[in-house]
């Protein structure tokens, strides 16, 4: 704006009141809009009495009475009137810039060689009874004084308003200076806590709301300057207001003494003006100046800012990246999955089975000290074979069942094992889609997985290598087992068939031999009684006949029926031993028969025990 104003247009001076402290006045407090005039109750929150000052217009008496007061010399509208000097400062708290520094201002009727008392005198307004013929000379002689005067005194206050309001841009400059300066600090502890030990303990939102508070950061810095900005043209406003009430002034003086015409008067004021709007124009361009500089500077703290932001999410995004990875590979490596306990407790189960079956054939095998003959029959071999296949076809589907539980263990734990990968997988792309980065490609991915799936692969082809020989071991030790069984059970079934066939023979034999031996004792008991009946016939005929020549005779015959009975004796008991050898020798070519006949259905040979026994012999003689 320029001084000159529109025509019957005036300063409020209402506005313009206690302008010292309205200066200085503190930011009104406001309350957030919730329907989002957050633009208008910005500016609001920095509003202050000087940045609503303005102009209005005077009312129609308050403009007649001023002029009234401006224009008449008369003494009758002094006493209120409004006149330039300490009573026009004293109005509107300028009382350091008044002309006579605080002294009673000047009066009209001064000017026109009265006194107070004079003044008091008067019985008119025109002053007639108090007129003197040297007054107007003495007024004439003043009037270039009062002029110059007047235009002295105008560029003192002129001064005087600049020097006044110089503190406030210093200060106005100072407090925008440590408000930012004070923000900065906020601004960088507000960053710290994107540092790298902070990474792994916030999210995105946490991120997300870092940058939204460092905009309302932006925002509180803006407004600051936009509240500089609007204080210093609210300044420029209140000195131009007070340059061009004071040149208004000086005009309506000038007028007054009338010193000049009112051209050159004009002339002045016009070229005063435009000096002092030349400084106002120049304070505007250096307010401008610095606004500028102030929000360039604010501008690229702003990309500053956001590129480090983006550098921080980006390396918060390599941090969970990291972190999925290190995770996966912390799980994979764990006890869980390196050395799952399911493998431990099915190779346990595996190991405490085949042990449980291994005893159970040996304690059959140990039975078979007890199948002797006559319990060893062919059903009772019979049955221990049947139970000893049982027991390979058990031991078989065991290790068959076990083994398959082992391998698809091993199955089930590559798919968990990949599971964990595809979990890495899936929070890699769901960080990416939080930070707004790029998507991880599948080959990218794959890379990454490359060292899991290189793992987990080589566990699983270990893990099926292991049940793979732990089964073939099983199986070929099973077959070893297995022989010497079925060995076993065709040697016992053979056995058992032999003895309950030569049982047999060895019944008739020793039935044979029991009727020979039967048959003997009969004949020698019936042999027995007639030679003892004939002993007793001879023994009682010498009991009877008592001539020694009957003795004699009869003697001879007695003993003879005595040896009869004697050599019935010996001759039973030789039949008796000759059965009985002859028994015995049958009884042992029947043992050496039932012993070719095992060796010979079991496609057996005692050569190699024989000379293994002559060697054993040779040895010995040897250490003899």
């Amino acid at each position: 704006e320029t001084l000159t104003m529109a025509e019957g247009r005036s300063l409020d001076f209402h506005a313009t009141s206690s302008l010292n402290q309205a200066l200085m006045a503190k930011p009104v407090s406001y309350a957030k809009d919730n329907l989002g005039n957050r633009e208008a109750l910005d500016k609001a929150k920095h509003r202050t009495e000087v940045a609503d000052m303005g102009w209005r217009e005077r009312k129609e008496k308050e403009q007649a009475e001023s002029e009234v007061r401006y224009l008449t010399k008369t003494a009758w509208h002094i006493g209120s009137g409004y006149n330039y000097g300490v009573g026009f400062t004293d109005q509107h708290g300028w009382n350091s810039i008044g002309s006579n520094l605080g002294a009673s201002p000047p009066r009209l009727y001064e000017y026109a060689g009265l006194t107070v008392r004079e003044f008091t005198k008067t019985s008119g307004p025109f002053m007639q009874d108090q007129r003197k013929d040297e007054r107007i000379g003495d007024m004439l002689v003043s009037k270039q004084e009062r002029h110059e005067t007047a235009k002295m005194n105008t560029s003192k206050n002129i001064k005087l308003i600049n020097e006044f309001l110089e503190p406030y841009v210093v200060e106005y400059m100072n407090r925008v200076k440590y408000k930012l300066k004070e923000d900065e600090g906020a601004i960088e502890e507000l960053f710290m806590q994107l540092n790298d030990e902070f990474l792994t303990s916030i999210d995105m939102a946490k991120i997300q709301g870092i940058w939204v508070e460092y905009q309302e950061h932006s925002s509180l810095r803006e407004t600051w300057i936009a509240e500089f900005e609007e204080q210093t043209e609210q300044l420029e406003i209140q000195r131009g207001a007070l340059v061009q009430n004071e040149l208004k002034s000086l005009g309506i003086i000038l007028l007054d003494i009338a010193h000049e015409l009112r051209g050159p008067i004009e002339r002045y004021l016009e070229d005063e003006a435009y000096k002092q709007n030349h400084v106002i124009l120049n304070n505007r361009r250096a307010y401008a100046d610095i606004i500028q500089r102030l929000r360039v500077h604010e501008i690229e703290r702003d990309k500053k800012a956001r590129s480090r932001w983006e550098l921080r999410k980006v390396a918060w995004y390599d941090t969970l990246h990291d972190r999925a990875v290190a995770k996966c590979k912390a799980t994979l490596e764990s006890k869980n999955y390196s050395q799952p306990k399911k493998r431990d407790t099915l190779y346990g189960a595996l190991r405490s089975q085949q042990t449980i079956l291994f005893e159970r054939r040996l304690n059959m095998w140990m039975d078979l000290q007890s199948l002797v003959p006559p319990s060893l029959t062919v059903d009772k071999a019979k049955t221990w074979t049947e139970q000893l296949q049982s027991l390979d076809a058990e031991q078989e589907l065991e290790i068959k069942q076990r083994c398959g539980a082992i391998r698809k263990f091993e199955i089930e734990h590559f798919e968990e094992s990949r599971k964990v990968i595809e979990s890495m997988k899936k929070e890699l792309k769901g960080y990416a889609e939080m930070t707004d980065a790029e998507m991880p490609s599948e080959q990218e991915l794959q890379e990454t997985s490359a060292e899991f799936e290189a793992l987990i692969t080589k566990r699983k082809e270990l893990g099926l290598e292991a049940v793979r020989q732990c089964s073939e071991t099983l199986v070929l030790q099973l077959e070893y087992v297995k022989t010497p069984g079925l060995e076993l059970g065709r040697l016992i079934s053979v056995i058992a068939k032999i003895c309950e066939d030569q049982d047999e023979k060895v019944k008739q034999m020793r039935v044979g031999h029991t009727s020979e031996m039967e048959r003997l004792k009969e004949e020698n008991a019936s042999s027995e009684i007639k030679l003892e009946d004939e002993f007793e016939y001879w023994m009682t005929q010498m009991r009877q006949d008592q001539s020694a020549e009957s003795l004699k005779e009869k003697l001879p015959l007695a003993l003879d029926a005595l040896d009869k009975i004697k050599g019935e004796y010996r001759r039973y008991y030789e039949a008796g031993m000759e059965e009985t050898r002859n028994f015995e020798e049958k009884m042992r070519s029947q043992l050496e028969e039932i012993d070719g006949l095992i060796l010979t259905r079991l496609a057996l040979s005692n050569e190699v025990v024989e000379k293994e026994e002559e060697k054993e012999e040779e040895k010995e003689e040897e250490k003899e």
